[in-house]
């Protein structure tokens, strides 16, 4: 059912460009600077070869971020085996005593400890009260 869908939309979308590349069809020239010009060309190609430019270059940032994403989630892998390596010998070596090793004091279970941020008004110059 959904392929059946996808498919009218993509006859769909066919359809429009080609009405809008029939209905737009008269010669734009594009002038460039220092007095360059071009031949005309029509300007349905104009908007279309903008909008295929647009999308190249949507999809090079995209790969680019990518690409960057998975370096930085390789990296953090590498760091958390590393980690759990080091954590794992201070397990065989203290058996028991790990808590006293790495200085996590108790709490309850399901309770997560914070400690308090420093007053923010009182680290900015000129938050003085005048009394």
């Amino acid at each position: 059912m959904a392929i059946y869908i996808k498919a009218l939309l993509l006859i769909a979308l066919l359809f429009l460009a080609i009405t809008f590349g029939t209905q737009n069809s008269e010669s734009v020239t594009l002038r460039y600077y220092f007095g360059l010009a071009a031949t005309p060309v029509p300007l349905y190609l104009v908007i279309y070869i903008a909008i295929i430019l647009g999308m190249i270059a949507g999809m090079a940032i995209d790969i680019y971020s990518r690409v960057t994403l998975k370096r930085k989630v390789k990296k953090l892998e590498k760091a958390n085996a590393s980690l759990r390596d080091e954590l794992d010998k201070i397990k065989g070596e203290t058996g028991e005593g790990v808590k006293e090793k790495l200085e996590i004091s108790p709490a309850e279970p399901g309770v997560v400890q914070t400690q308090p941020l420093p007053s923010s008004s009182s680290a900015r110059p000129g938050n003085e009260k005048n009394g």
